[in-house]
Formats: C-alpha cells, structure tokens, sequence
C-alpha cells in the first residue's frame, strides 16, 4: 500500500507492545470522524500487526484511508504511554486465521475459534492481517 521510511519502535516502550496491553486503534471514518476501538496487536520488528474481520467498520476505513493512529497506555503507569502514527502496508487474508489465533494466545490464552468464538465461525469469518509502518511516534513516562 504505502511506501517511506519507517520510524523506529524505542526499546524503552517496546514492553507495552509486546505485553498484553490493550492498544486503542484510531481510523478515519469516510465523513472525517474519527473511530477509536480496542484491538490485539503484536509486533513484527518495527511493524505493528493487528487482524480484524474484513467486514467490519476499521477494515473499510483502512482500507479507503492507510492512515492511522495506535496508543497504548501502561495499565501500572497513566502517564506512561506510546502512541504510534503510521500507515498501512499491508492487509490480507492469507494468514488472518493464523494471526487471530496467535493474538488469542497473546491476550486470553485460548484459542480464538473454539474458544472465545464457536469453531464453526472459521469458515464464515474472512479475518485481515493488517501490518502498520510507523510513521511517526509519541511516547512519555
């Protein structure tokens, strides 16, 4: 999708990202307003992986618009926190089942299909692997 460099992720935040902290995902809806919603996210070297159903709200947004904003908020310390702005590099569905589940194990322990959802979902859902470069990034504490 978009191409730059890429901002590097400070080693000093990189607990937040690795960690099962929730980040907050912010896209742009097609009238300019901006959608804030929880998600699972990991990291890939520099790159902030997050998967969604294709179907949903901040796949549409993100696809129309590669721009977006994560920020994660240490749940020990408020006042510390990243916020990384970046776009899209990429969104597929070839790996969607595999991300999800491993996001699953990340943040529930469980598998995702047969556990948080009903396994005959596997088949219905169509999940997206959405890869993030930074762009630019804000951190404190």
């Amino acid at each position: 999708m978009a191409q730059g460099a890429i901002v590097s992720i400070p080693d000093s935040h990189k607990d937040l990202l690795v960690g099962r902290v929730y980040p907050v995902l912010v896209t742009m809806m097609p009238d300019g307003q901006p959608q804030a919603q929880v998600v699972w996210a990991d990291l890939d070297g520099d790159h902030v992986m997050i998967n969604t159903e294709r179907s949903r709200q901040k796949s549409r947004n993100m696809e129309r618009n590669p721009k977006v904003t994560l920020i994660w908020v240490d749940p020990d310390d408020p006042d510390r926190f990243i916020e990384i702005r970046g776009v899209i590099d990429s969104m597929t569905d070839a790996d969607g089942v595999e991300m999800i589940e491993r996001l699953a194990q990340k943040y529930d322990g469980t598998a995702y299909f047969g556990g948080r959802v009903a396994e005959s979902l596997r088949d219905v859902q169509r999940r997206v692997t959405v890869r993030v470069r930074p762009t630019r990034i804000v951190t404190r504490g």
